[in-house]
């Protein structure tokens, strides 16, 4: 029989594409990025560019999900961890939040995202649908399994979801937008302030009593 042909060369220039195309769609922005320039940096001629993706709508969609398939996989085994306590697995779940949107280079992506979301809707819905609902749930499961053990009270789980999410987005974002200056870890201190909104979190979370909370809160993240 003849042997398939090995398809790593392939995946190894399709991610090294995604790599390089990350970095210039993030330094300068999608507007201002061509194919060519995209090409340039990735050492390539434009024909084999468009070999490996049809456009660059579709390299842009590629560049976002890509780190953050790995990330929700990340995500989802804290999250099945059983061997963690509940606060445990939510102070690392927590960490894996703030490593993706904060940490990461695919945290970076997220002004990309808003400038090509109204171009291209299918980016922000494809973002939104495998990444931010993916993110939402799994968070959801942490905070029901501690809830169903006695744990967690029960809280309103769309102000929850905004007190869990909205820090972690705007420390990244002022992360980016002060990065040139030499007081940066002095104001926007990633560790200090991930473990500060943990504690204050698991703090806001074991207060009161199940009884205090309403019974028809919404449930969905």
């Amino acid at each position: 029989m003849p042997t398939p042909p090995d398809s790593s060369g392939q995946d190894n220039r399709r991610a090294d594409i995604i790599a390089k195309a990350t970095e210039l769609f993030v330094s300068k922005g999608y507007a201002a990025t061509s194919m060519s320039a995209l090409a340039d940096a990735c050492g390539i001629q434009k024909p084999s560019l468009y070999h490996h993706f049809r456009g660059k709508q579709a390299l842009v969609l590629a560049c976002v999900m890509e780190g953050y398939d790995v990330a929700i996989e990340r995500l989802r085994k804290v999250g099945n961890d059983a061997k963690l306590t509940h606060e445990e697995r939510f102070r690392q779940a927590m960490a894996e939040n703030y490593r993706t949107i904060v940490s990461s280079p695919v945290g970076r992506m997220s002004p990309l995202i808003a400038e090509v979301s109204l171009q291209f809707p299918d980016v922000a819905r494809t973002f939104h649908d495998r990444f931010i609902m993916q993110q939402h749930e799994i968070m959801s499961a942490i905070i029901d399994g501690g809830v169903a053990a006695g744990a967690f009270v029960d809280l309103d789980r769309l102000g929850l979801k905004h007190l869990i999410f909205g820090p972690i987005v705007t420390l990244s974002l002022s992360r980016d937008m002060f990065a040139s200056l030499d007081t940066l870890e002095t104001h926007f201190p990633v560790e200090r302030i991930r473990d500060s909104h943990c504690d204050l979190l698991l703090k806001l979370m074991r207060a009161g009593s199940a009884a205090e909370t309403a019974p028809d809160r919404a449930k969905e993240v």
